[in-house]
C-alpha cells in the first residue's frame, strides 16, 4: 500500500517532510526509518490512534508524534 508518513516534533529530524512509502502495516512503515533514539512515539492513521499491527490502505496518512514526558521530580514532596 502506498501511504504518506508525517512526522512532528523532533521526529522531523529523521523524517523531514511528508514521505510516501510502501507498507501494509504501521510497523512496516515505521521500520523503514531508524527511530530507535526517538523514545515513545504516538501513532495515528488518518487522525485515529493506531498500533504497530494496524493495517494500512492506499492513501492513508500515518502521523508520528513524539510522546511528551515530564512532570514532578521524584524529589518534590507534595503537601
Amino acid at each position: 500500500m502506498k501511504i504518506t508518513i508525517q512526522a512532528s516534533g523532533v521526529l522531523k529530524e529523521q523524517i523531514p517532510t511528508e514521505v510516501p512509502v510502501e507498507a501494509s502495516t504501521v510497523g512496516e512503515a515505521v521500520a523503514q526509518y531508524d527511530l530507535s533514539a526517538a523514545g515513545d512515539v504516538l501513532l495515528l492513521v488518518n487522525g485515529r490512534m493506531a498500533h504497530w499491527n494496524t493495517a494500512l490502505e492506499d492513501g492513508d496518512a500515518l502521523k508520528l508524534v513524539p510522546a511528551i514526558g515530564g512532570g514532578a521530580s521524584a524529589e518534590v514532596q507534595l503537601q
